[in-house]
């Protein structure tokens, strides 16, 4: 008796803390968007142009300006010996830290169609993340990879080499413009709960191959997404496509001419204001015959949003590669969307 009322009250505790948060936060729907804008901050990903994630809708003739910088660090040594047989003897050092900042604008022409182009600069140096990363892995008692001086080599330092022949090198800190994105997409809402959308992006080589921040190609890609709310306070996402590169300069004989890729998030209320959003983005190997680090990448997300009245939002997140090693290290995103009058 006295375990079924304990159980009575469990269950009714559960039941009031969800309808409390239910009545105390806004309630997500479809039609606006919660995704953040995640990418791999991979530079040799970076530069072959993988789309931006599907924007949040606009009405006729709205406007949406988005804003974000990217920080990122990776230590990294990786070599295809031993792993593949008939691979060549391919060796990867990775030392330095990257950002990326973006700016994107976007523009609909009717409630179903919207046009965005962005630009958007990387700089690669030495930064702030890598002394307080080392300290987190001694304090979880996580190995330290190649940080602390283990690297070999002083940041930053990006080598890639095959039986001694260097392919790509960059030893020393500089930034330039990074490729720029145009996509269009449809988007069908039949609900205030469910929109679809199909978007054609294309990208375009106005970054610096020397630098890191393009690999020099034109891209186009497809993809398809859906939105959805769910219990009318849990907004999920997903999206697939494919990417179709030609003219790769920074790696041209390791160069894939196409990869897919996919995302999916879910984004639910907290407190006041606040989101909290979960998403995992993948793509496939845009490189053949390498080491992991080239391979086929996956990024998990922990973000914040808070809104701040109708038309601007406040994002924030934190990124983790897994599978471990096939993407950078940690990333931690900052980003501001504006929509007005929308």
């Amino acid at each position: 008796m006295r375990r079924n009322r304990g159980s009575l009250v469990m269950r009714s505790t559960v039941l009031s803390i969800f309808v409390f948060l239910s009545g105390a936060c806004s309630v997500a729907h479809a039609d606006d968007s919660g995704w953040l804008p995640v990418r791999d901050q991979n530079p040799f990903v970076l530069g072959s142009g993988l789309p931006l994630l599907p924007s949040a809708s606009l009405h006729a003739q709205g406007w949406s300006v988005d804003a974000s910088i990217s920080e990122s660090n990776t230590q990294l040594i990786s070599s295809t010996h031993g792993l593949l047989s008939d691979a060549p003897g391919l060796h990867v050092l990775f030392g330095a830290e990257t950002r990326e900042s973006r700016v994107s604008v976007s523009y609909a022409f009717s409630d179903a169609w919207t046009a965005r182009a962005s630009l958007g600069d990387e700089w690669i140096g030495v930064g702030f993340l890598d002394g307080p990363i080392q300290d987190f892995h001694d304090l979880i008692g996580a190995p330290k990879g190649f940080r602390g001086g283990r690297l070999g080599v002083r940041p930053p330092a990006i080598h890639v080499t095959r039986d001694g022949e260097v392919l790509y090198s960059l030893d020393r800190p500089g930034q330039a413009l990074a490729p720029l994105l145009i996509d269009l997409t449809r988007t069908w809402s039949f609900s205030e709960h469910t929109s679809y959308g199909v978007s054609l992006g294309v990208k375009l080589p106005t970054g610096d191959t020397r630098r890191l921040s393009d690999t020099g190609d034109n891209g186009a890609s497809i993809s398809a997404f859906g939105d959805w709310t769910v219990f009318d306070w849990i907004q999920v996402g997903a999206r697939v496509g494919y990417l179709h590169v030609s003219g790769n300069d920074v790696l041209p004989t390791l160069a894939r001419s196409s990869a897919a890729f996919g995302d999916v998030y879910a984004r639910m209320p907290l407190i006041g204001r606040w989101s909290a959003v979960l998403q995992f983005d993948a793509h496939g190997a845009l490189y053949r015959d390498v080491p992991i680090f080239f391979g086929h990448a996956g990024l998990y997300t922990l973000g914040l949003a808070r809104s701040f009245g109708a038309h601007s939002e406040l994002l924030l997140g934190v990124s983790e590669d897994l599978p471990i090693g096939h993407a950078q290290d940690v990333s931690f995103l900052l980003a501001f969307r504006y929509r007005p009058g929308n």
